[in-house]
C-alpha cells in the first residue's frame, strides 16, 4: 500500500469510529428496546438478551462504511440495520422441539417382531448406507419424515429422497415386499 490510501483508510476508520460514536446513544437505545420485546414475546431466556443486544451493536458498527446519506438519514440507517439483524437472531433462535427417543427394550413392534430383533436387523442395514442416509434412518425410527427435516434442517424432499434410498437398501438386504421394489 502506498501511503495515500493508508491515510485515505485510516480517514475512513476515524470517520467510521465517529459516526459510530455519535449514534450509538440511539443505536443502544433501539436494540435494549428491540431485546427486551425479543425476551419477552419470543419466550428467549433472559439470558440471552446481552447475547442480542451485543449482535446487534456489532451490525451497526460493521454496517457503518456502507452508509450513504443519500438514501436515508443515519438515524432511518441504524434502525434498519438493527431490525434486520434482530429478525435473522430471531430466525436462528427460533424454538426448536427437542425429541426423546422412546425406550423399547421388551416391546413388540407393529408385527409382532420384537424390537430387539428389529434394532439388531436395522443396524446391519444401516451399517451399508451413506452417513445422511445412515441418520435419517435412525431419526425416522422415532420421529416423522416432517421432524426429521426439521432436525437435520433439511427440506422434506430431501428426506423423501433419503427414505427411498434406504428402502432399496432394506429391500435388497431382503426384508420389505418382494415385488415392486422401489429403484
Amino acid at each position: 500500500m502506498n501511503p495515500t490510501s493508508v491515510s485515505v483508510t485510516e480517514s475512513r476508520i476515524n470517520d467510521t469510529q465517529a459516526q459510530f460514536l455519535a449514534i450509538y446513544p440511539l443505536a443502544r437505545r433501539s436494540v435494549s428496546v428491540r431485546s427486551a420485546a425479543a425476551v419477552a414475546l419470543a419466550s428467549l431466556p433472559a439470558t440471552e438478551r446481552e447475547d442480542l443486544e451485543q449482535e446487534a451493536l456489532i451490525a451497526v458498527w460493521q454496517a457503518m462504511p456502507h452508509y450513504d446519506a443519500s438514501r436515508a438519514s443515519l438515524r432511518t440507517f441504524v434502525e434498519r440495520v438493527i431490525a434486520t439483524r434482530f429478525a435473522s437472531l430471531m430466525r436462528t433462535r427460533r424454538w426448536r422441539p427437542t425429541f426423546e427417543p422412546v425406550k423399547e427394550h421388551h416391546m413388540v413392534g407393529l408385527d409382532g417382531i420384537p424390537l430387539l430383533e428389529f434394532r439388531t436387523d436395522f443396524q446391519r442395514v444401516s451399517a451399508s448406507l451413506a452417513d445422511r442416509d445412515r441418520s435419517l434412518a435412525e431419526l425416522l425410527v422415532d420421529h416423522s419424515p416432517t421432524e426429521a427435516s426439521r432436525v437435520l434442517r433439511v427440506s422434506r424432499s430431501t428426506v423423501y429422497e433419503g427414505i427411498r434410498r434406504i428402502r432399496i437398501a432394506f429391500a435388497d438386504a431382503g426384508f420389505g415386499p418382494r415385488e415392486g421394489r422401489p429403484r
